[in-house]
């Protein structure tokens, strides 16, 4: 009889041991994709303060336009990339 009772306690055991590791396992899975979906929004954020829009009405994201070749507008006092208002964020001159 107490060989049946510790072949139980064992098996209990085992089963309270496979399902804690489950949990853990499922706990990293789910923060791990997560994370993933964080980084793809913080990259698509990043890739839409890039873009641009040229004079030839394409959305462009690189420093030149691949339509028309035009580069990207820039401060005519420091060069600093321009970011769609009338004034430049860097130096505050006028922009053109």
């Amino acid at each position: 009889m107490p060989r049946d009772l510790l072949n139980k306690a064992n098996r209990l055991m085992n089963t309270a041991n496979n399902t804690a590791w489950n949990v853990q396992r499922t706990k990293q899975t789910v923060d791990r994709f997560g994370s993933d979906r964080r980084n793809a929004k913080q990259q698509q954020v990043a890739q839409q303060s890039l873009e641009w829009n040229c004079v030839c009405g394409k959305k462009v994201a690189s420093k030149f336009c691949d339509n028309c070749g035009k580069a990207k507008p820039a401060c005519p006092s420091c060069g600093a990339a321009a970011t769609g208002s009338r004034f430049c964020g860097e130096c505050g001159s006028a922009m053109e």
